[in-house]
C-alpha cells in the first residue's frame, strides 16, 4: 500500500488528524492497535472510564467540535455539600459550601465516546484500520525520493505501507517503548520521550452505579475527598438520563492495585462509599473498574509511578533536536505533545492541528 500520510494511533488526536487531512483532500491511512477507536477515551454503558470533563471557558477546540457534531452536553453535578473522609471509624466531615468548580466543567450526554464516534462517522471507513499493531518505521531517502515504510501486523498478518509522512498520534513514552525507528531518534529526543509521563496512565477509575442519585436527596453533591481510601477523590457520575453513579480515582498506587486484584479493590471501594454516603450505597446495580496502568496500548512499566502534579507537556524545549526528524517527514501528535493543553482532551486536538500545520508547511 502507498499513501501520503500514515497516522499511527486511533485515539482522539489521531482521528482528528485524519478528519483534518480529509477536509484538506489529503490521502491517509490510520492504524489503530486496539480493536476499538478512542484510545484513552473509552465509554462503557454511558460511563466515561477515561476523561469525562471539558471546560468551555478554557477549551475552545473541543467545545467547537462537540457543537459541530451536534452533541448534547450537561454540567457536572456539583450542587450540594462536600464530604471529607478523614477517619475510617468516624462519619465524614460535611461542608455545606460544596465543591463548585470554577470554571464550570461539562460532560457529554452519552459519554465522550460519542465524540469519537462522531468523528469516525465522517471518515472513509477503508482508511481507518483497527487491530493494526505497528512494530517498525523506517525512513528511506535517495536523491530522487524520500519516504517511510511502516511495518504493522493487521489482524495478525504482517503488512507494509509506504508513506511520504508519518504522524505518531500516541503517547510519547509508549512510542519510545514500543516501535523501532530507523534511523533512531536523536538522543535528546529519545530521552525526552522516555521521561514524558503518559497522562492518566498511572490511574484507575472506579464506578458504582445505582438506579437513582440518592445522595442528592440529602443535599450532597456526590463529591468527596478521602484520606482513608481506597478512593481518594469521588464525584457524581450520574448520566444525562438520570441513572445514578459515583466515580472515584483509586488512590492506591499501581503496583499495590495489581497485587490486591480488581475484585478486592471493588469490594473495598463499595465499603468506603457505604461509610461516606450511607447504607444505600451498599446496593449498587453494577460496579466498574478500569486500571489504565494495565492497558499495554496506553501505559508502559514506567507509567506505574504517577507524576507529582500535572506534568509540563509539549516539545518546545527539543525543537532544534527534532528539526532533522521533521525533515524526514515524521511528526508527533497526542495530548503529551501539546504545548498549551497537554494532558487534556483539548491538548489532543491542539497537537493534531499543530502537526497538520507543520507537515503541510
Amino acid at each position: 500500500m502507498k499513501t501520503a500520510f500514515v497516522i499511527i494511533g486511533g485515539g482522539l488526536s489521531g482521528l482528528y488528524t485524519a478528519y483534518l487531512l480529509e477536509q484538506l483532500g489529503k490521502d491517509y491511512i490510520l492504524l489503530e492497535g486496539r480493536s476499538r477507536f478512542g484510545g484513552r477515551i473509552y465509554t462503557e454503558d454511558k460511563f466515561d472510564m477515561g476523561p469525562s470533563w471539558f471546560w468551555p471557558d478554557m477549551h475552545p477546540r473541543i467545545t467547537q467540535l462537540i457543537d459541530d457534531l451536534h452533541l448534547s452536553v450537561f454540567p457536572q453535578h456539583d450542587k450540594g455539600a462536600f464530604l471529607f473522609d478523614k477517619h475510617e471509624n468516624k462519619p465524614p466531615l460535611r461542608y455545606e459550601s460544596g465543591y463548585a468548580g470554577s470554571p464550570q466543567s461539562m460532560r457529554v450526554a452519552g459519554g465522550m465516546q460519542t465524540v469519537v464516534n462522531g468523528i469516525k462517522a465522517k471518515l472513509i471507513t477503508g482508511r481507518i484500520i483497527r487491530n493494526a499493531k505497528v512494530s517498525h518505521v523506517e525512513h528511506n531517502a535517495d536523491k530522487q525520493d524520500s519516504y517511510s515504510i511502516v511495518t504493522a501486523k493487521i489482524d495478525g498478518e504482517a503488512q507494509t505501507i509506504q508513506a511520504r509522512q508519518v504522524i505518531f498520534a500516541m503517547p510519547l513514552r509508549l512510542l519510545a517503548n514500543s516501535i523501532t525507528l530507523s534511523p533512531e531518534l536523536p538522543t535528546k529526543v529519545q530521552q525526552k520521550f522516555a521521561s514524558t509521563a503518559t497522562w492518566m496512565a498511572a490511574h484507575a477509575k472506579f464506578f458504582a452505579i445505582y438506579e437513582t442519585p440518592f445522595w442528592r436527596k440529602t443535599g450532597l453533591s456526590g463529591s468527596a475527598s478521602s484520606q482513608v481510601g481506597p478512593l481518594a477523590e469521588i464525584h457524581d457520575a450520574s448520566t444525562f438520563d438520570g441513572t445514578g453513579a459515583l466515580f472515584g480515582f483509586v488512590g492506591v498506587d499501581a503496583h499495590t492495585r495489581q497485587s490486591a486484584g480488581s475484585e478486592r479493590i471493588k469490594a473495598l471501594a463499595v465499603k468506603q462509599l457505604v461509610r461516606i454516603y450511607g447504607e444505600q450505597a451498599a446496593r449498587p446495580i453494577d460496579v466498574k473498574l478500569i486500571d489504565w496502568s494495565q492497558e499495554t496500548m496506553t501505559a508502559t512499566d514506567a507509567d506505574k509511578n504517577a507524576p507529582n502534579g500535572h506534568p509540563q507537556y509539549g516539545l518546545r524545549d527539543i525543537q532544534s533536536a527534532l528539526a532533522p526528524v521533521y525533515q524526514q517527514g515524521w511528526y508527533f501528535a497526542g495530548t503529551e505533545a501539546a504545548e498549551e493543553n497537554g494532558g487534556y482532551i483539548e491538548g489532543a486536538l491542539e497537537a493534531a492541528e499543530a502537526v497538520i500545520t507543520r507537515s503541510l508547511t
